[in-house]
């Protein structure tokens, strides 16, 4: 048996300081693998680790070596033998674990050099070709979060820049629609004042028929004027101010209630079927009659006299409110449920009715967003249906 008195002090001082160096590094890491896990200083750690335990090994093998002659084997060939032998050893104990950090650490290094280099590029091309484009991942470090980073950050700016390009269209086109709307009755009207100019109060039947043409035309101006100007509010806003907890059942059956006389008074049947007692969530009672009351003033319009209105209103399984509104259209020609909620979109009907300002529909679809709710038509046959949904 050998005793470890006989090995040579260097070597047990050696490896020693080496085990204690490879347990401490390794104590080190993974005490703190959890913070260095995303760093770069991990490669080094990592390096050095693999270095000492090559160390460890040379050291091994070196203390065999020489420890089993091939010291005396190189004394034995001559003094200058022994000199190259001592200087092997330095070697063999220095050299081995100072290439294996360079190259461990090297190696890692180069790998993201090279991703740089591949990130560069595509940043590039994302400045060339426009924000949407996205780059690879690669690695769970600092530079593959700052990869994610840009990836969000491209994807965002890209979705804003459609969004932009969208507002600017829907701006266009608002301009657009606005002076068509008052482009009508404003030339109806500058037209039969012309025509009260010519005839004068003289002539009292034609006086009164123009001045209550006019009025007309006035009080759809002013309808038109009020309603863009409420809609323009809420296109702009994010969110709608003074919500408060409230029943919006209960809300729903005092709206009712009011436009059953309404209906009536056109020759409509309003009915409703509500299953659910109560539905509590936030609103702002006021926006939510709008709601209510545009949507009901939509069917009270256009709906076919021979059939009733009718409403229901339902929990779904998911937790959401369902209300819907269905009536019988008295014209389904150029009606399209998918644009109903667009602004000024109005049915060959609505062209001659000066109340209608073709903004009640989207007014309603605004504030239910507000709301964090969603709105949507269908039409099957001549039932057209308008459906509600709130959180």
């Amino acid at each position: 048996m050998t005793d470890w008195r006989m090995i040579p002090d260097y070597i047990l001082i050696n490896s020693i300081v080496i085990a204690g160096t490879i347990l401490v590094l390794f104590l080190v890491y993974k005490r703190l693998s959890v913070s260095f896990r995303k760093r770069l200083t991990a490669y080094f750690l990592r390096a050095a680790y693999h270095s000492l335990v090559i160390s460890l090994i040379v050291l091994a093998a070196e203390y065999m070596l020489f420890y089993y002659g091939l010291r005396e084997f190189f004394y034995h060939m001559g003094s200058q033998y022994g000199a190259a032998a001592e200087y092997l050893h330095t070697v063999l104990t220095a050299a081995p674990p100072l290439v294996c950090f360079v190259l461990s650490f090297s190696v890692r290094i180069n790998r993201k050099v090279k991703y740089v280099e591949y990130l560069s590029q595509e940043i590039q091309l994302i400045r060339e070709e426009g924000f949407g484009r996205t780059m690879e991942l690669q690695g769970n470090d600092e530079i593959t979060e700052l990869c994610a980073s840009i990836n969000e950050m491209s994807v965002q700016l890209s979705e804003k820049q459609e969004l932009e390009k969208k507002q600017l269209q829907s701006k266009n086109e608002l301009i657009t629609n606005v002076s068509h709307d008052l482009r009508s009755p404003l030339t109806s009207i500058i037209g039969y004042v012309d025509l009260l100019k010519q005839t004068g109060p003289q002539d009292q039947q034609r006086f009164a028929e123009y001045i209550e043409v006019v009025e007309r035309r006035l009080t759809g101006l002013n309808v038109l004027i009020n309603e863009l100007f409420e809609y323009t509010k809420l296109n702009s806003a994010e969110k709608i101010p003074d919500m408060e907890r409230m029943d919006v059942i209960g809300l729903l059956r005092h709206v009712l209630y009011e436009h059953k006389v309404l209906m009536e008074a056109n020759g409509l049947t309003l009915f409703w079927q509500i299953k659910t007692e109560s539905y509590t969530t936030n609103i702002n009672t006021h926006q939510m009659v709008r709601v209510f009351q545009n949507l009901l003033d939509n069917a009270r319009r256009y709906a076919d006299k021979s059939a009733p209105v009718t409403v229901t209103a339902e929990t779904e399984l998911t937790g959401q409110l369902h209300i819907c509104i269905a009536n019988q259209a008295a014209d389904t020609s150029g009606l399209n449920p998918d644009q109903m909620f667009e602004r000024f979109y109005r049915g060959d009907q609505a062209r001659s009715d000066t109340q209608s300002s073709g903004l009640g529909l989207a007014i309603a679809k605004r504030i239910v967003q507000l709301h964090g709710g969603r709105i949507s038509a269908s039409l099957l046959g001549q039932k057209l249906s308008i459906h509600l949904f709130l959180k």
